[in-house]
């Protein structure tokens, strides 16, 4: 069974997607490059690479909420 992303998640997730230039590519592991509109779909989709799409989002908002984020920049 594959993993799904929360509701809310999902909202934040395609909201930042839509906040970023239409020429955003990014590549993730040795799945490929994708566009925003790629990742989109596959956020929408809930395969996996939108639920890995989504946890490296989780992943950064949480670096920044801690301040972890910050600390590594200034180091």
């Amino acid at each position: 069974m594959s993993e799904k992303i929360s509701s809310e998640l999902k909202k934040i997730v395609l909201w930042r997607l839509d906040t970023i230039p239409a020429n955003f590519k990014l590549s993730i592991g040795n799945e490929g490059t994708f566009t925003k509109e790629e990742l989109k779909q596959h956020v929408q989709k809930e395969d996996q690479i939108g639920v890995t799409f989504a946890k490296m989002q989780l992943n950064f908002m949480k670096a920044l909420a801690s301040g972890e984020f910050s600390k590594t920049l200034s180091e």
